[in-house]
């Protein structure tokens, strides 16, 4: 197998896992989250809707599967969004606490996967010669 397929795979993989994982807190809002509590309707009508923007996330990366070398702008969007949700939590840790150990642990994901991710498509030929031709 390609780094190129692998890649591939692990994009597709990803954009299952992050679509998998924001439809739930679409239909059932902060209530899907452990440890949750009641919440009034501005709270969870933002949670849904970074949910969907979370969703759409998983989207952008199962389209950029396909063909990654054709999609460098999205995929770039996509790792720093996720990279900046990360910073955020830190915020939130240091502004509120700790959150459940799950969503704790999605900092550390955040912060190195997007990295490691932009790492990876660089190296790829096709995208390394479609940059130097750009």
């Amino acid at each position: 197998m390609s780094s190129r397929d692998a890649f591939r795979g692990t994009l597709a993989v990803l954009g299952l896992i992050v679509v998998g994982t924001g439809v739930p807190d679409v239909v059932a809002g902060p209530g899907a989250v452990p440890g949750s509590h009641d919440v009034g309707a501005t709270l969870d009508s933002n949670y849904r809707f970074f949910a969907g923007v979370w969703c759409a996330l998983g989207l952008a990366l199962l389209a950029a599967a396909r063909q990654p070398e054709e999609h460098a702008p999205v995929l770039r969007a996509v790792f720093g969004a996720v990279f900046a949700g990360g910073l955020t939590r830190g915020v939130s840790c240091v502004a509120v606490g700790t959150p459940h150990a799950l969503y704790a642990s999605f900092i550390a994901v955040e912060l190195l996967l997007p990295p490691l991710l932009m790492l990876w498509y660089g190296r790829l030929p096709a995208a390394r010669e479609r940059t130097v031709a750009v």
